[in-house]
C-alpha cells in the first residue's frame, strides 16, 4: 500500500477533479492525502514518504521540489494550463523558459502532458529527459465527459437551471487598472533570474497584460448591449480565480442591468452545462464547451496582442457585434464537429479517463509501502495536533489582516474560498455512488485521508 500526496493550490480550479481522480482510482493499493498547500506540506512532514503530484515545477520551485524530494518522496507533475492554448510552438517555448528548468526536469519523477502540442514540446525542450514526460492527458477532462459531469454537478446544474436560458461568459480578464499594474511588476520579476526569457518575449507579455484589460471593457461594452437586445435571457459571468468579483460587479450596478449575474460559486462544468451558449475569447473554457457539446462563439476585441489564441480558433469566432447576434439566433452545434477534431488534434482525450492513465504511470514509480501501524498512530496524533495548530494559525492571520489593514488580492482567500470543507469531498463521493466504499478522515483545517474501506 502507497501514499499519494494531492496539493490543491486554486479550489474551484482543482479540487473537483482531484477528488474524481481518486474516486476513479480508489480501488487501487493507494492511499490519497489531499488538502491546501499548508495541509500538504504537514502531511508530507509527518504521514511518511509518498509520490507528490503537483502542478508546477517552476524555475523559481527549486527549494520547494529538493525539499519534497529530500523526504523522500517521488514528484509528479501535470501542469494546470499546460501551455495547449497557445498560439505556437515558439510561444510554448517561452512558456516553458517560466514553467521549468533543466535542474528542476532532472530532480523530479515524471511530467504529465494535455496533448500532442504540450508533449512534443517538453520533449524538443529536454531532449536528455524525455523518458520522463508522459502524454496523459489532463484531469480536468475527466469532468467534461458525458458520463461523468451530470453525476458530479447534479445538484449545481439544477440550481443554474432556474436562470435558463442563459449566456454563460468565463472571464479570463485582467479586470482593474489595480490588478494591471500589479500584473505588469510580477512579469517584470518572473523574468529576474530567468537567463532564458528574452527581453522581447517580456514585452509582448507585458502588452498582452494591457490588452486584456482592454479586452475586458470590451466584453464590459458587448455584455450591456446583450441586455438590451436579450432582456429576456440571463448572463452570468464567472470571473477567474485570480480576478476580483467585485471589479465585474461595479460595471453592472445599474438597475437595467438586473439580468446580469457575476457568480463564482461553481465549476465551470455546471455553469456551461445549464447554459444556452458560452462566449469567450481565450479561456480554455471555450475548448471545454465544444467538447461538452454546447453552443459556442468566441467574441474578441480588435487589435489585440495575444500568445495564447489557439482556443478562439476552435469555435466560430468574430470582433464584430452584429456578427456575434447572428452567430447567436443561429444553431452552430452542426459545426461541433468540426472543432472537437481540431481539439484533439492538440489535446490528447482518449477512451480511458485521463485519471487512470496517469495512475498506471503512478503505479510504475517506485516508492516504499506504509508501514499500517505506525500510519494509524501518526493519523491519530498528527491530524488533531494539526487541526489546533491550524485554527490557531487562521485566528492569527485574521487579526493580523485586520490590524495591519491587508488587501485579500489574489490572496488564499480568494484562492481557497471558503477552504475545503468535509461536505466538499463527501459530496463528490456521495454523488458518484461510493461514499459507503470509502474512508474519509480530516487532518488539520483543510486536509482529508482518503482510502477504500477496509484497505487499512
Amino acid at each position: 500500500m502507497k501514499l499519494i500526496y494531492l496539493p490543491v493550490e486554486v479550489k474551484s480550479r482543482e479540487l473537483i477533479s482531484k477528488l474524481f481522480f481518486i474516486a476513479d482510482n480508489i480501488n487501487e493499493n493507494f492511499v490519497f492525502f489531499i488538502g491546501d498547500k499548508l495541509a500538504t506540506k504537514n502531511a508530507t512532514s509527518s504521514l511518511g514518504k509518498g509520490i507528490y503530484f503537483y502542478k508546477s515545477i517552476n524555475w523559481y520551485d527549486t527549494p520547494h521540489i529538493q525539499r519534497i524530494k529530500n523526504n523522500g518522496n517521488r514528484y509528479v507533475s501535470l501542469d494546470e494550463e499546460g501551455g495547449v492554448t497557445q498560439s505556437n510552438k515558439s510561444n510554448l517555448q517561452s512558456i516553458l523558459d517560466r514553467r521549468s528548468s533543466e535542474e528542476n526536469v532532472s530532480l523530479v519523477d515524471k511530467i504529465f502532458t494535455w496533448g500532442n502540442f504540450d508533449y512534443e514540446g517538453w520533449r524538443s525542450k529536454y531532449k536528455n529527459y524525455s523518458n520522463k514526460i508522459v502524454k496523459t492527458g489532463s484531469l480536468r477532462f475527466d469532468l467534461w465527459r458525458r458520463e461523468v459531469y451530470p453525476k458530479i454537478f447534479k445538484e449545481e446544474i439544477f440550481y443554474l437551471k432556474k436562470y435558463s436560458p442563459y449566456f454563460f461568459i468565463p472571464s479570463t480578464f485582467i479586470n482593474s487598472r489595480k490588478w494591471l499594474r500589479k500584473e505588469m511588476a510580477h512579469e517584470k520579476k518572473m523574468n529576474e533570474g530567468n537567463n532564458k526569457e528574452t527581453l522581447a518575449f517580456l514585452k509582448r507579455r507585458i502588452q498582452q497584460n494591457k490588452d486584456s484589460y482592454k479586452s475586458f471593457l470590451v466584453y464590459v461594452e458587448m455584455i450591456k448591449k446583450l441586455t438590451k437586445d436579450f432582456p429576456k435571457y440571463k448572463i452570468i459571468i464567472k470571473p477567474h480565480p485570480k480576478e476580483n468579483i467585485s471589479d465585474w460587479q461595479r460595471q453592472f450596478k445599474k438597475k437595467k442591468y438586473s439580468n446580469v449575474l457575476v457568480d463564482n460559486n461553481f465549476d465551470l462544468v455546471a455553469y456551461i452545462a445549464a447554459s444556452e451558449c458560452v462566449i469567450f475569447t481565450e479561456t480554455l473554457a471555450g475548448i471545454q464547451s465544444i467538447i461538452m457539446g454546447k453552443k459556442t462563439i468566441s467574441y474578441n476585441s480588435k487589435n489585440v496582442e495575444t500568445l495564447r489564441n489557439f482556443a478562439n480558433k476552435c469555435a466560430p469566432q468574430t470582433t464584430n457585434y452584429k456578427t456575434l447576434l447572428k452567430y447567436l439566433h443561429k444553431n452552430s452545434l452542426k459545426e461541433n464537429l468540426k472543432y472537437k477534431k481540431k481539439i484533439k488534434e492538440r489535446f490528447y482525450i482518449s477512451k480511458k479517463t485521463s485519471s487512470k492513465i496517469i495512475m498506471q504511470q503512478i503505479k510504475n514509480i517506485k516508492i516504499s509501502e506504509i508501514n499500517i501501524f505506525f500510519f494509524n498512530l501518526k493519523i491519530r496524533i498528527y491530524s488533531l495536533y494539526y487541526l489546533v495548530l491550524d485554527e490557531i494559525k487562521y485566528f492569527y492571520g485574521e487579526i493580523r489582516k485586520i490590524i495591519l489593514r491587508q488587501s485579500n488580492f489574489k490572496s488564499y482567500t480568494i484562492k481557497m474560498s471558503g477552504g475545503i470543507k468535509r461536505k466538499d469531498v463527501v459530496k463528490i463521493f456521495k454523488n458518484l455512488g461510493l461514499i459507503n466504499k470509502v474512508k474519509i478522515i480530516n487532518f488539520g483545517k483543510n486536509g482529508y485521508i482518503i482510502y477504500k474501506n477496509n484497505l487499512i
